[in-house]
């Protein structure tokens, strides 16, 4: 709902507004939200920045295109465009003032990082503003998001279904949930939906696929039959208690499951951000053959509750009743800053799955009666009300290898550098460089060279201060990390920020899901 109104708040052009069109526009237009300082919130399309300038941004009520003073706007938050964000062999960089990015390292030396990225071609960082590095290499990148919640299948119309209407030429409406878009658009019981979008519907599961593949926020033109009329209704999709911020999967509702179809390989590495505001509570499912479905399943379920975790293996031979058998339990200590890194090794030869917090080892759990898992459905079902988010999903090829080291969340840097190996061992030193896949470190009996696939994490010393927390914009770059920085432009050759890390730089649009004005 578009919460700004005519002839109130757009009279006070102190804020900001300005109704004057445009006449060149800065930027191909971009579905998105706006969401203002002083509450207000519309949807729309943005049409680029200049500085000085504001934001370019059309309403479908509103002739002609607006401009906003960048001042006034809290988050700017964009529709998904699908581009490849993946660099073979990327490597996860923290820097010291909390950004964090996927980059293709090229060379490190003692003064500075430089590295390809897919988002604003090759750059380079002084080495003091480095914290901590993940190689990369060790996987094929499967799946890197969230880049919004299409796919996770938390569009809906907000009705329930009925069975395959061959008999009738579409789907009967046997429930339409209160305050939801179906009831909003006066959709009623005993509706018979037959076409979406001019797409004709006669199966259940087919129109509810075709539903989920859309964005929240999309409108469907939803065509029924009541009695003996046909009516078209306008349908605007919402998310059941899931909203998509700031590069995060962000619910407080307990019971409100979310989830995706995902290809599976045999040998898989699972790693997600997890974070809560009161106590961790969150039933992670697993290469499910079912989506959004909780029980009724051939797959796992990690139990996060308090400090367990628990797994547990589901079957279903029938698709309806269900077995659920206990496979272990384990105590977790959770980071006192609400928030963790989860990390799940999964061989389906072996029937093991492996959890690791922080990328430390906590457990492997074996399956005596072989892997259950019959599908590639992941699913997150929070237990608990209290705002919970999940952010940095990635899936990738796994080698079979089980890392015991990793970045503990409330690790200090020393006055020396430190590799954390797979295996588990530690390593300090100086680092001298990194290339040509390999870090050789300086250490008081030699200087010793080490490739990069034995090496889990580098944790970069800090003899100096540590950085203040930038004032900038913080831009969430779908898939491949948050960076902060001043907006600069916004037009159709690119996105000029200027960074505290890298200068001025130019990055591209397509890779920018929101940003979160300061």
């Amino acid at each position: 709902m578009w919460r700004v109104q005519l002839g109130v708040r757009w009279s006070n052009l102190a804020w900001g507004v300005s109704l004057t069109i445009i006449g060149v526009l800065q930027a191909a237009p971009r579905p998105g939200t706006l969401t203002l300082k002083n509450g207000d919130r519309f949807g729309g399309q943005f049409f680029g920045y200049t500085e000085g300038k504001g934001l370019g941004w059309r309403h479908e009520s509103v002739k002609g295109q607006m401009k906003v003073a960048a001042a006034e706007v809290a988050r700017l938050q964009l529709a998904v465009v699908n581009v490849t964000n993946n660099i073979s062999g990327s490597a996860r960089v923290h820097f010291r003032n909390g950004d964090e990015l996927s980059l293709k390292l090229d060379s490190l030396n003692p003064q500075e990082l430089s590295a390809e990225t897919s988002f604003a071609g090759k750059l380079k960082v002084a080495r003091k503003h480095l914290y901590w590095l993940v190689p990369g290499g060790q996987g094929v990148l499967i799946y890197n998001g969230p880049e919004g919640l299409r796919g996770w299948g938390a569009a809906l119309m907000g009705v329930i279904l009925g069975d395959d209407g061959e008999e009738v030429g579409g789907i009967v409406v046997t429930e339409v949930m209160a305050e939801s878009p179906a009831f909003k658009s006066g959709m009623q019981i005993g509706d018979i939906v037959t076409h979406i979008n001019g797409k004709a519907f006669q199966n259940r599961a087919a129109m509810i696929r075709h539903v989920k593949g859309h964005m929240v926020g999309d409108k469907l033109k939803v065509e029924v039959i009541r009695g003996d009329a046909k009516k078209e209704l306008k349908v605007g999709l919402a998310a059941l208690h899931w909203r998509f911020e700031d590069g995060a999967l962000v619910t407080d509702r307990v019971g409100s499951m979310i989830g995706r179809e995902l290809k599976w390989p045999k040998k898989a590495d699972l790693s997600f951000d997890f974070s809560w505001n009161t106590m961790p509570a969150m039933d992670v499912i697993i290469c499910a053959d079912k989506v959004r479905e909780y029980n009724a399943i051939n797959g796992y379920k990690l139990q996060i509750y308090q400090n367990y975790a628990h797994l547990y293996r589901n079957t279903s031979p029938d698709g309806v009743s269900y077995n659920t058998t206990s496979l272990g339990t384990v105590t977790v200590r959770w980071p006192n800053s609400r928030k963790a890194n989860i990390r799940l090794l999964i061989d389906q030869n072996k029937a093991s799955v492996s959890i690791l917090l922080d990328g430390k080892l906590v457990k492997t759990w074996k399956d005596r009666e072989g892997f259950a898992g019959r599908g590639g459905a992941l699913g997150f079902n929070p237990q608990l009300a209290g705002k919970m988010k999940i952010s940095a999903i990635q899936l990738k090829n796994w080698s079979g290898q089980i890392p015991k080291g990793g970045v503990n969340s409330t690790i200090v840097a020393g006055t020396a550098d430190r590799l954390q190996f797979t295996n588990g061992d530690n390593l300090s030193g100086n680092i001298i460089s990194i290339k040509e896949a390999k870090v050789t470190v300086k250490t008081p009996f030699a200087e010793v060279p080490v490739p990069l696939e034995n090496v889990s994490t580098i944790i970069f010393s800090n003899p100096e201060k540590e950085e203040k927390k930038p004032t900038g914009a913080r831009f969430i770059l779908g898939g491949v990390g948050r960076l902060t920085g001043d907006l600069i432009e916004w037009n159709e050759e690119g996105v000029r920020i200027k960074s505290p890390l890298f200068g001025e730089i130019t990055v591209d649009p397509a890779v920018i899901t929101s940003v979160q004005f300061r």
